[in-house]
Parts: structure tokens; C-alpha cells; sequence
């Protein structure tokens, strides 16, 4: 037991009997909430925190989001207060340590590894439904119980329970989390989603599988260079005892792209569970559809988180689309040709196309006469009017007379006019 001034001391109702976790911004211990006489883990923020207003509103935080998740593996949170100015909450007691402590002894056998996985996994979606995102998940932030179950803790800001060299955390311009766990967006400070979360359960399966983390160096800003720039070392270099599906599944999930890893937590725990109970299967060409809780399927498993600074809290989450799962279309390949024809008794919707009554032939010829006088007596019009055009620019131009009158020439047309005048005249003279 680790000296310090609360043991032994009553908190707000609270019996302090022993510490059991130290992180960046908050200390753990085992508690008996004497109305109740039950055990507690409470968590309580330092009192040299306690005059900087950023640390509180992260306790306060927390306290809000983990009321807001309801789930069988998230640990729930019992009581919230201070006392004497000093805030704490009231968390349920998980006796048998963390995923942290079961590392200490070493690796985790494939079996182990599939239960744990497949018990944080739809949690996990549950809080993305939510839009609330973990940011910091790791080992030391699963806990267990004493019949194998594992929940999900820390949603806010405690950094507990956590060996050595995890209690690192960034807490500048908008990056906050562990660097041997961060995503490479998260290191830089990007924009973030549940896809996130992703890669940091990534690296715990990396780490429950070969006993390391796939990224190690000197400096927790090293470590974060390493999470954007380097390729992790392939699993079974590590441990060739994993198989190569365990291996692919661990590769996918630490991919530095977003849109190459796992979408979903629920994803990643079907892959894993196929990888080990059936690795041959894991490159089936049909692909599976995602068995995904009923309670999900209302919701959007992820979100948008916004940039911010200690001091400003949280960005206001705005929802973002599911991904879609597409499924390819069957192939009819070596199919008879019988399942392409409709079923017997099936009625097409097609129209049949209507006929013109062979009746009405002779309105077809009226028309056709119509349109063809009609063009007839435009052509005639035409032809007229050519004609005129013609006659007067034959004319020739005046010319000069004597006196200084102008004459105009007879022109052809002008002459057989007047010739035919003469010849009616003298006609009328030899006439009786």
C-alpha cells in the first residue's frame, strides 16, 4: 500500500481503505460507501488541480458523459460530489485489476484475446451511437471482473491504473490522449471519428497478441512521430505462434488511413472471431453481412469531433454517415435458363402498343391533298412574282436627247406591246 494523506480518511461519505490507481490527472482508490456498505473505486482529482479550472470542467465532464452511456460493458458511474472542494466520483469496483495487469504476465492466449475484444467491441459502437468518442483507449482503461467479464472506463480525462510510461498525455492545441495508442490523425491534431477509437483498439490487439506495442522510443512526441510516419512491425515477427489471419486482422485495424481500417469496432470483432475459430474463412469471396446490434441500427456508430483546446472543453459533435456495406451482384453464371424466366401466372405490366383503325385511311389522303394544293399555289405565287422582278430589271438606262430630255430605249418587252396595239387598230379599220 502506497502512503498518502486520504487513506484511512472518510470523503463525502466515503471510507478511503487503499489506493489502487494513479494516472496524469486523477488517483484511484478502493472505497466503502458507508451508507450502502459497499466497495467503490473512487476516483478524485488532486487538490493542486483543483485551482486550475480546465482539470475541473474535464472531471465534470466526465461524470456527464459516462450518466449518458447505458451499457453492460461501460463502467457505471454511482455517485458524483465534493468534499471540502475536492470532486470525486463513484464508479463501480472491479476486483480483478485490468487488461494492463493481465499483460504483466505475459501474452494473451488467441481465446482470451476474442472474449475481451468481443466484449468492448459493441460498447464501443454504443458510445460512437452516442457521439461520444474515447480517445484514450488502452489496457490500463479496460477493466475486469472476477468472472472475465471487461468494461470500458475512462471517458473524460483520468489516466489510471497505468504502468510505466503510459501516464504520458498531450494536452496541447487540441491533442489529448496516450501516444502509444493514438491514431495517426489524433497525433496531428485532425479532425476525429469513431474510426479513431479503431486504430487505438488496434494497438491493444497488437499488444495483447505479441506482448509490446508496435511503436516504442524515448519521448512520448517520438512515439507520436512513429504513429504518423513508420510501418508497425508485422505481429508474427514478434510472436510466431499468432496465425496469419490473427495477423491480417491486426495489420487492418492499424492502418494509417482511416478509410483502409475496420469502420466499426463491431467489424473488427466478426474478423477476430472468424481469424481464430476459423482462419480459413477469414478470405471467403462472399463477403458477410455485419451482425449488428438492433439497438445501433436507429443510430450512427460515428462522428465528427472538432479540435479543441483545454480551455475551450469539447466540440459539439455532429453526426456522420454510416458506411455502407455493399454486397456484390449474384453472379447467374451456369444458371438454367428457367430461373430467368418469369414464374407461371405472372402478368406483365408491359402495354400492348395501339394500332390505328384501318378505317381511317381516306382522312390520311384529304390531308396529304390539302398540304399539296396548298404548296402548289405557293409555287405559283412564286414563279409570278420572279417574273415581275425579271421585267423591270431589263429595263435599260436612259439616255440623252436633244434638248436635254432623257429617253428611255424601247426595250424588247416594251416593242411587242406596242406591236400588238398597231395591229389591233388597223384591224379595226378594215373592219365594216
Amino acid at each position: 500500500m502506497t502512503t498518502d494523506d486520504l487513506i484511512g480518511k472518510t470523503l463525502g461519505g466515503y471510507e478511503i481503505l487503499d489506493r489502487i490507481g494513479q494516472g496524469g490527472m486523477a488517483t484511484v482508490y478502493r472505497a466503502r460507501q458507508t451508507s450502502m456498505n459497499r466497495i467503490v473505486a473512487l476516483k478524485v482529482l488532486p487538490r493542486h488541480f483543483m485551482r486550475d479550472d480546465t482539470y475541473i470542467q474535464r472531471f465534470e465532464r466526465e461524470v456527464k458523459i459516462v450518466s449518458q452511456l447505458e451499457h453492460r460493458n461501460i463502467v457505471p458511474v454511482h455517485d458524483y460530489g465534493q468534499y471540502d472542494g475536492q470532486p470525486y466520483i463513484a464508479m463501480r469496483y472491479m476486483p480483478a485489476g485490468s487488461v494492463d495487469d493481465l499483460l504483466k504476465q505475459g501474452v494473451l492466449s488467441p481465446e482470451k484475446i476474442l472474449s475481451i475484444i468481443q466484449q468492448i467491441a459493441p460498447a464501443l459502437d454504443y458510445a460512437h451511437s452516442k457521439n461520444v468518442l474515447h480517445r484514450d483507449l488502452k489496457p490500463s482503461n479496460i477493466l475486469m471482473d472476477d468472472d472475465g467479464g471487461a468494461y470500458i472506463t475512462d471517458f473524460g480525462i483520468a489516466r489510471i491504473v497505468g504502468s510505466e510510461g503510459q501516464g504520458y498525455t498531450i494536452t496541447t492545441q487540441g491533442v489529448v490522449g496516450t501516444p502509444s495508442y493514438m491514431s495517426p490523425e489524433q497525433a496531428q491534431g485532425k479532425d476525429l471519428d469513431g474510426r479513431s477509437d479503431i486504430y487505438s483498439l488496434g494497438v491493444m490487439l497488437f499488444e495483447m497478441a505479441t506482448g509490446r506495442r508496435p511503436f516504442q522510443n524515448d519521448t512520448p512526441y517520438g512515439i507520436a512521430v512513429m504513429q504518423v510516419t513508420a510501418a508497425p512491425p508485422l505481429p508474427r515477427s514478434l510472436n510466431p505462434n499468432i496465425s496469419a489471419a490473427l495477423e491480417q486482422v491486426i495489420i487492418k485495424a492499424l492502418k494509417k488511413n482511416p478509410d483502409d481500417r475496420y469502420q466499426t469496432a463491431t467489424e473488427l470483432a466478426q474478423d477476430l472471431e472468424t481469424a481464430i475459430l476459423h482462419p480459413d474463412k477469414l478470405h471467403d469471396t462472399q463477403p458477410r453481412a455485419l451482425q449488428i446490434n438492433p439497438a445501433l441500427q436507429q443510430t450512427q456508430p460515428a462522428f465528427i469531433e472538432k479540435k479543441t483546446t483545454p480551455s475551450s472543453g469539447t466540440g459539439a459533435p455532429s453526426p456522420a454517415p454510416v458506411p455502407a456495406v455493399r454486397t456484390p451482384p449474384p453472379s447467374y453464371a451456369g444458371r438454367p435458363i428457367s430461373q430467368h424466366l418469369p414464374p407461371p401466372g405472372f402478368r406483365s405490366r408491359v402495354r400492348n402498343i395501339r394500332r390505328s383503325n384501318p378505317g381511317n385511311w381516306w382522312i390520311g389522303i384529304i390531308v396529304g391533298g390539302l398540304i399539296g394544293c396548298a404548296l402548289l399555289m405557293g409555287i405559283v405565287l412564286a414563279l409570278a412574282m420572279l417574273a415581275s422582278t425579271l421585267i423591270s430589271s431589263d429595263d435599260p438606262p436612259p439616255t440623252a436627247q436633244r434638248g436635254g430630255q432623257l429617253a428611255t430605249p424601247a426595250s424588247a418587252t416594251s416593242t411587242v406591246i406596242s406591236s400588238s396595239i398597231l395591229t389591233a387598230q388597223a384591224a379595226a379599220r378594215v373592219s365594216p
